[in-house]
């Protein structure tokens, strides 16, 4: 990845300024940022000349800095932006925000560049070990920052530059030795692999950019699964025939970002030409604040193009790419005249969660399963179609939830002449089941004229915590009580802290000390743990209240309606499929450790009651999805309890907290706020 722009010091400020705007506009265009060529170039055409003052500046104080390179416009394709300036010195990389004509350090504008800082640190693999300098630079404004300690390795706090100038700050920074060597051309040729969460992801697809520029291509199959899946579904159509196609990970190894690169792909390589391919889910928050975060991103780059932004009919639009399943089941079976459907491809996002026979006889008055009735509808189509099931493992927390085997089961339903139509395309062990499909297996399909495996469509690689990919198996071993092999695992999730506190005041503290930049942040809690009611947290976000929903996940530090606030926690059906940077688990009384096994347990009338099979398999998961939400981070607030209330008695909290810690967790004790 490389700047739009880039030169030494001594040759920054001899270069004429067009012949540096004129560099800067033909990176620009190729990036596909023409429509805004006249905003832009104004704003070159005013920061070019200040920035050749202060270096100038720089180098009749400093001439040392001479060889310090100058790096503009310099992408972060994660984040959709640029950053403004980065010079290249022996102490540190300086990462500049400029703001011409500011007068105020806003703290938006600090949070943006401290990210930008952040990002480097853990995306550019030639920024590790080096330490990185966030500068706020607003050319109106009366402070300046003292120098803060340069460290290796570290993304010191955002330093501001007022009115001024840059030059007598860089000079302080010039009379530091280098705390780790490295050599600059190497830097600008370093790879930039970032892992979006699936917001950025979403935002970045819909915006023109393919997977390959945000995705960690090194660490994940995740962009040949999505091309292979592309390719089966162009062969479908060429050679006129019906396809169902499995791809299935881990918690975390980016199924939803595959299934929204399959949609993207598809339009892109013309294997849909009319509109007829549509990603669907289940999961009512997940689409829900995908559609609003397009939404508004379609709105803000109408706004930057200088049209009117229209979010009402940007969030029409991203309706008919985004659908909830429930909604597409019934456009065909209600008032149902056995017509088949417009789209001719259909990418169904967490597809083990779909359900049984009789949740379809409650729903749709018909004694039949999701996937018997998305066989069926498609089934429709007299030429070719397309199924994408995109399944995950250990998820499964609703009653009639049964994973991958209810697809199988669906299949086995067929009559033999309509099974012989449907080639089935799936990863290794789909049939037996594998640790990507909690060992749940389709089962044998008799009468299937071979099912096809494709190593590809395995995703196995957890992408959401990018700091431990190890997190997903730790908690396995948590959840299956395993206390050894968990605290040996625990060794080796590095940077990724897993902190247990008892008070909600320590694990809010842990969150905002924690958080940097614009990483979000935000409580989690079991929807069963109904007796957190007495410790303030009776009410979690609720999957119905899609507005709601919008807000907690996408709204700015300082609203109180979003995750920032840590006054609402959401629960494992409004966080399954969406993920936060940093989370804090308020972890309940509907599971406890008890002393050799966990007891799962349900709040009836005014105490709790022990439950088993298959509603004990749904809570356990339930905190399986609860604590696989976080990419960096997870602080678990087990309550104290009370000897007066024995709903929540203090021996079964501390009991679960000795357990967590024997796991490998660790027990912090923070100073309260």
């Amino acid at each position: 990845m490389t700047a739009y722009f880039s030169s030494t010091v001594s040759s920054f400020i001899k270069i004429p300024e067009n012949e540096i705007s004129a560099a800067l506009h033909a990176k620009y265009a190729a990036d596909g940022f023409s429509s805004q060529y006249t905003t832009q170039t104004e704003a070159w055409n005013i920061t070019i000349p200040i920035l050749q003052r202060e270096f100038k500046s720089l180098l009749q104080m400093s001439p040392n800095a001479a060889e310090w390179v100058v790096l503009l416009e310099y992408p972060l394709y994660r984040l959709r932006r640029r950053i403004d300036v980065l010079i290249l010195c022996p102490a540190a990389i300086v990462v500049v925000e400029l703001k011409v004509g500011e007068t105020s350090f806003r703290s938006l504008d600090r949070r943006q560049v401290e990210e930008y800082a952040l990002d480097l640190r853990d995306f550019h693999a030639k920024s590790r070990g080096l330490c990185l300098l966030p500068v706020l630079w607003c050319t109106e404004a009366d402070i300046t920052s003292y120098l803060p300690k340069i460290n290796a390795g570290e993304v010191t706090e955002v330093c501001v530059v007022g009115r001024y100038g840059l030059a007598g700050f860089l000079t302080q920074l010039s009379r530091i030795a280098s705390t780790k060597h490295y050599e600059v051309h190497e830097w600008e040729a370093g790879q930039y692999r970032p892992v979006p969460n699936v917001v950025e992801a979403a935002t970045t697809l819909f915006a023109g950019h393919g997977v390959r520029e945000i995705a960690q291509a090194d660490a994940t199959n995740l962009d040949a699964s999505a091309r292979r899946v592309v390719e089966i579904i162009q062969e479908s159509k060429q050679n006129q025939r019906r396809s169902i196609i499995f791809v299935a990970g881990v918690p975390g190894s980016g199924k939803t970002l595959a299934g929204l690169q399959v949609v993207h792909g598809a339009v892109e390589s013309g294997a849909e030409d009319k509109g007829d391919i549509v990603y669907l889910s289940g999961n009512t928050p997940l689409v829900v604040v995908l559609r609003e975060a397009l939404a508004r991103d379609e709105a803000r780059r109408r706004k930057a193009r200088g049209e009117k932004p229209q979010l009402a009919e940007a969030r029409s639009s991203v309706r008919t790419r985004i659908q909830h399943i429930i909604d597409f089941l019934r456009e065909y079976l209600t008032n149902d005249d056995g017509s088949a459907p417009h789209e001719h491809v259909i990418v169904f996002d967490e597809a083990q969660r779909a359900w049984d026979e009789e949740y379809g006889r409650k729903k749709f008055g018909r004694a039949a399963s999701e996937p018997s009735l998305l066989l069926d509808i498609m089934g429709r189509h007299p030429d070719w179609c397309s199924i994408v099931a995109l399944v995950g493992g250990g998820q499964e927390i609703n009653t009639g939830e049964n994973g991958i085997a209810e697809w199988g089961k669906a299949l086995r339903g067929l009559s033999p002449t309509e099974l012989a139509d449907w080639r089935v395309y799936g990863p290794p062990n789909f049939v037996e089941g594998s640790a990507a499909t909690a060992n749940l297996g389709a089962g044998r399909l008799p009468g299937v004229d071979g099912v096809v495996i494709e190593p590809d469509l395995e995703l196995a690689v957890p992408l959401r915590s990018f700091r431990s990919p190890s997190l997903s198996q730790w908690v396995s071993l948590v959840l299956d009580g395993d206390a050894p092999k968990a605290k040996a695992l625990a060794s080796e999730l590095g940077e990724y802290p897993i902190i247990i506190v008892r008070s909600p005041d320590l694990a809010r503290q842990w969150l905002r000390d924690s958080s940097r930049g614009e990483r979000r942040f935000g409580l989690v809690a079991s929807s069963g743990a109904r007796r957190l009611r007495a410790e303030g947290l009776g009410v979690t976000l609720n999957a119905t209240d899609g507005s709601a929903i919008a807000q907690w996940y996408l709204n700015e530090p300082g609203d109180v309606r979003s995750s920032f606030a840590l006054e609402v926690p959401a629960n494992e059906y409004t966080t399954q499929g969406l993920e936060l940077d940093f989370v804090g688990l308020c972890w309940g009384g509907d599971l406890i450790w008890n002393d050799d096994s966990w007891k799962c347990r349900q709040f009836r009338g005014n105490s709790w009651a022990n439950v088993s099979g298959e509603r004990q398999r749904f809570i356990k998961n339930s905190y399986r999805v609860l604590m696989t939400r976080g990419r960096e981070g997870l602080v678990i607030w087990v309550p104290s309890g009370s000897k007066e209330d024995p709903t929540r008695n203090p021996k079964h909290f501390d009991r679960t907290a000795e357990f967590l810690v024997k796991c490998g967790a660790q027990h912090e004790l923070v100073k309260d706020a």
